[in-house]
């Protein structure tokens, strides 16, 4: 037995077998940040550096936590002098999920089965570039290698969508790329609201005077999504809130955000609020599901984050008051009033896992037979560790069905995440494989063959295209 071998993290004869089922099933990554330009373009890489730790923020804390000067994360410093800061990283990163994706990546991604230390970076270095330049080693090739048949994207709501069209066009890529209508700038309290009115203005051609001139635009830009192919939104809140308000009290919040106006905590609030609901009535009619992450506290080291900019490595888990009755308030609400689309709920703090799943219970309730309607999200993020899997999958089993489980996504920025989806696989068949071993489950070819395909392709496939 060694580190890294066929059987990593298989912990016992079962789950070698259940993973033998997993690692055979395609990859659908419903939720991804990949540039579908970079797809469409499908240059090669030039550096192991560009595609293994440009924009890489799990990366770059890491190392951060290990002293290294910024220069050797994101300043001007070398390829290869970041590479060997990395591997002096890597080295003692034990416990930490890099450590394991890293190495995961290396052994699947350019078949080369080592420990990466301080000693042997360079060769490694050599090794991985020269892999690249021999292979041509381009975005498609990895995404075919790792068999992946759908991606869905994370796009603005202006986007015009050219790439998806073109990579659509292409007879010679049978991948799909689907965009994923994600509005922050929507809401009052993003920087950028007033700035993002003007533009969909411009981009819809119509007069936005009120909130509900403002929402009409959007079902406009929504409209265009689903002519390209969209299968679902996304959108990322500090907290769930929930705060009735009428159209007089909304059409006065637009103007006193439109004017640059200082804005109540109260009237924030009432526009997520209602803008959700007006968004999830939009979604539900256009047959989109939805996707909501919540708790995270965003470039919070404005020194660095100011210099660098966001999505830098400078974010937390939050915490928040009563969530239990602001979620069931809003999905009551929806509910209600027939605006509940297909969701999918990530929460960023593992304290919630049980608030959140024994919450979406309440609406799994629905006529066309789907399987829960109301979908807990894969631990995300901060939270897609072996302990924050199990702790997830936990919580899911305990309070719904496991069974109908979404399974995994990347959530990442590089072409080199999908081995994520194998580390997922590894950890889901020693989870079930442990539930057989202790004969709290039975050992029923059956059972656990389906429970394998679905969690790890089927149940995404099924949810996103019925």
């Amino acid at each position: 037995m060694s580190f890294n071998d066929k059987n990593f993290m298989l912990e016992n004869e079962t789950s070698k077998k259940l993973y033998n089922i997993a690692k055979e099933q395609p990859i659908f990554d419903y939720h991804c940040h990949l540039d579908p330009q970079e797809v469409f373009e499908d240059k090669p890489f030039e550096n192991i550096v560009d595609v293994w730790l440009g924009g890489d923020h799990y990366k770059w804390r890491l190392m951060r936590a290990n002293g290294v000067a910024e220069k050797y994360i994101t300043g001007d410093a070398s390829n290869e002098d970041k590479f060997r800061v990395f591997a002096e990283t890597i080295e003692f990163a034990v416990g930490h999920p890099v450590f394991h994706w890293t190495h995961l990546e290396m052994r699947d991604a350019f078949g080369i089965d080592k420990y990466l230390t301080s000693k042997n970076w360079k060769e490694i270095y050599n090794e991985l570039n020269d892999y690249i330049k021999n292979e041509e080693l381009s975005p498609r090739k990895l995404i075919n290698r790792s068999n992946v048949k759908f991606i869905g994207t994370t796009d603005h709501p202006l986007d015009s969508l050219e790439w998806h069209a073109k990579i659509k066009e292409d007879e010679s890529f049978d991948v799909v790329v689907a965009p994923t209508f994600r509005p922050d700038e929507a809401f009052v309290n993003h920087a950028n609201f007033a700035g993002f009115v003007d533009r969909l203005r411009d981009e819809a051609g119509a007069t936005i005077t009120d909130f509900n001139s403002f929402v009409s635009a959007l079902e406009e830009r929504i409209k265009h999504f689903v002519a390209n192919g969209a299968k679902a939104t996304d959108i990322s809140f500090g907290e769930i809130v929930y705060r009735e308000a009428d159209s007089a009290e909304l059409d006065a919040i637009f103007d006193k955000a439109m004017n640059g106006k200082d804005l109540t905590q109260a009237e924030e609030e009432a526009w997520q609020t209602e803008v959700f609901v007006e968004l999830s009535r939009l979604y539900k009619e256009n047959k989109l599901v939805s996707q909501v992450h919540f708790g995270a506290i965003r470039n919070n080291n404005t020194k660095y984050s100011d210099q660098i900019g966001p999505d830098s490595g400078f974010d937390s888990i939050d915490d928040q008051v009563d969530l239990g009755q602001n979620l069931n308030a809003l999905l009551d609400r929806l509910s209600r009033e027939d605006k509940l689309p297909k969701m999918i709920w990530y929460n960023l703090n593992p304290a919630y896992n049980f608030i959140l799943a024994n919450t979406l219970q309440n609406y799994q309730a629905n006529e066309e037979g789907i399987k829960n309607y109301m979908q807990f999200g894969a631990a995300w993020w901060f939270g897609d560790t072996k302990l924050g899997m199990i702790n997830q999958m936990n919580a899911l089993a305990d309070s719904g069905m496991l069974a109908n489980f979404l399974g995994m996504l990347t959530d990442s920025r590089s072409f080199l995440s999908y081995q994520r989806h194998d580390y997922f696989r590894r950890i889901l068949a020693t989870y079930i494989g442990e539930w057989v071993e202790s004969e709290e489950i039975p050992n029923d070819d059956h059972l656990l063959t389906t429970l394998m395909e679905n969690i790890s392709y089927n149940n995404a496939y099924n949810y996103f295209n019925n």
